[in-house]
């Protein structure tokens, strides 16, 4: 069942349960990929240098996009 708030969100973002579900698990597993980028970031700067925030990046601009 899903409760009043969880309305209210889906309303706010325009999409279905299962469409909003789909496209956080997306955004989740990408930023899951990430953290590996990151780690080796972390350790040896030169890699990676702007891959976690390029990727967030596009993130952020497609859900911009939805709006």
């Amino acid at each position: 069942m899903i409760s009043k708030k969880c309305k209210e969100h889906l309303d706010e973002v325009g999409e279905s349960a299962f469409c909003h579900m789909l496209h956080a698990i997306k955004v989740s597993l990408k930023m899951q990929l990430l953290v590996f980028a990151v780690i080796v970031h972390a350790f040896i700067p030169r890699f990676f240098t702007h891959t976690a925030t390029n990727a967030m990046r596009k993130i952020i601009e497609s859900r911009r996009k939805n709006d």
